[in-house]
């Protein structure tokens, strides 16, 4: 599937039109029933989306990201907080007048309509002018027609998400909403749409919310992300920024593959810098923290692809390979550290060869050594 430019933008206005920030204050989803304690999925969310961009919602299953987009859309009353478009308040007004696109992952496609059809049902039903010319360019854009006489009964699940996409995109909406979108792709297929949606959504200028548990899709789609867990947003940020500067232990362990290196180590200040021991004896390891205080217990963070093995460093970690892994573009060497439990993963040269029982040095770069409170998790800097 190829994207061509056939039509300028103006060509699929008519129920949308230019790109409207996205502000969520204090958002809140509680659940509550007779008899049951209430159930808090969505614990004041605060998030503050630009006029056509592109924010990836990520976090494990449970974590509220599906819940504050049904809130957006008008699918899941809000207990408390706002939901704003531009300089209008919407999270009172149902969700046929507040004018976004939604995309679910269920499909939610008519069963007896052909894909023509399921994607001009929205558009005849608001008396949209121009619906059939909407639906046509769409469908060129993103090579369906073959598949517009069609019921879904006859789509494979990648075609049917591509026509649930399809039927959120021609609405030209505001604000776009899309709930795993690529989640029923197979693997090479995934990778083409996922480009081919980043280019539409930088040549319409959609501002585009993506609920993801998949973090390459969010990495490679996202101008920022939002890192969820139990309701709350851990980190807001561009992908680098959540990459190279988690802000506590669950997003340096949730982004990032392979995952991120743990190790519980002491900090020892010497010089006036600050220093992690390693296991017993095993060596130290020079970060740049300056606020910790000597003899304090952390959980140190290592990515394997800031890990590095060398014959010899005075920041460094005397290990012993358990493993290796040749995977053609590089290797993986997990290795083990005498007087603790957790070993630790190095990513290294493809050319780069290990052997079993191997005596190696790991170290990192000191701004690559993450340190953690080992009971709250936050980041130590």
């Amino acid at each position: 599937m190829t994207i061509t430019s056939t039509q300028p933008r103006s060509a699929l206005d008519g129920t949308g039109g230019a790109a409207k920030s996205l502000t969520l204050t204090d958002l809140v989803k509680t659940y509550a029933s007779r008899g049951r304690e209430s159930v808090t999925a969505v614990k004041g969310i605060n998030l503050a989306i630009e006029a056509g961009e592109l924010v990836a919602l990520l976090g494990p299953s449970g974590c509220g990201k599906t819940t504050t987009l049904r809130m957006i859309a008008g699918l899941e009353t809000v207990t408390s907080g706002s939901v704003r478009i531009g300089d209008r308040e919407i999270s009172q007004l149902p969700a046929a007048k507040r004018g976004i696109g939604v995309g679910f992952e269920s499909y939610a496609l008519y069963p007896p309509m052909s894909i023509r059809d399921n994607l001009l049902y929205g558009l005849k039903a608001r008396k949209v002018k121009g619906a059939e010319n909407m639906v046509a360019s769409i469908s060129r854009r993103l090579e369906m027609d073959d598949l517009m006489e069609l019921r879904p009964a006859g789509l494979s699940s990648g075609q049917k998400q591509r026509v649930a996409l399809a039927r959120a995109l021609v609405r030209n909406p505001p604000v776009l909403l899309l709930d795993e979108p690529l989640s029923h792709l197979d693997a090479s297929a995934r990778q083409r749409v996922r480009r081919e949606l980043k280019i539409l959504q930088r040549e319409f200028g959609y501002t585009t919310i993506v609920v993801t548990h998949d973090q390459v899709e969010a990495l490679s789609l996202a101008d920022r992300l939002a890192v969820m867990d139990a309701g709350v947003v851990q980190q807001f940020g561009t992908p680098d920024e959540v990459f190279d500067d988690p802000a506590n232990l669950f997003v340096a362990q949730f982004v990032g593959e392979p995952q991120i290196n743990t190790l519980r180590g002491v900090t020892r200040t010497d010089g006036g810098r600050v220093y992690v021991e390693i296991g017993s004896g095993a060596g130290r390891l020079a970060t740049a923290a300056t606020g910790v205080a000597d003899g304090t217990r952390v959980t140190v963070g290592i990515r394997p692809q800031d890990a590095a093995i060398v014959t010899a460093s005075e920041s460094g970690i005397d290990c012993t390979i358990a493993y290796f892994e040749h995977l053609l573009e590089f290797g993986l060497a997990t290795s083990t550290v005498a007087g603790i439990e957790e070993g630790i993963v190095v990513q290294t040269p493809p050319q780069d060869s290990y052997d079993p029982e191997q005596g190696v040095v790991v170290t990192a770069p000191p701004e690559r050594v993450y340190l953690f409170d080992v009971d709250s998790g936050v980041r130590l800097r």
